[in-house]
């Protein structure tokens, strides 16, 4: 299923040096994205310097089983 593009802002994580990304709440209920569920990140850069932040939800705390 391949969602809309949608245009997101990094922000500062309270009290670290990480950054926060807001998963907008139409894919967060078209996916059912839930609180807790655990994403594999690979992050990378192309041929032309682009940042590519690739999420894999590998944990999904509703059903409480591997999307794997």
């Amino acid at each position: 299923m391949s969602e809309p593009e949608k245009i997101v802002k990094a922000r500062l994580h309270h009290g670290s040096n990480s950054l926060d990304l807001t998963i907008p709440s139409e894919i967060v209920t078209n996916l059912k994205i839930n609180p807790g569920d655990v994403f594999r990140l690979v992050a990378r850069t192309d041929r032309d310097k682009l940042v590519l932040l690739q999420y894999e939800r590998i944990y999904s705390t509703k059903t409480g089983t591997s999307q794997k």
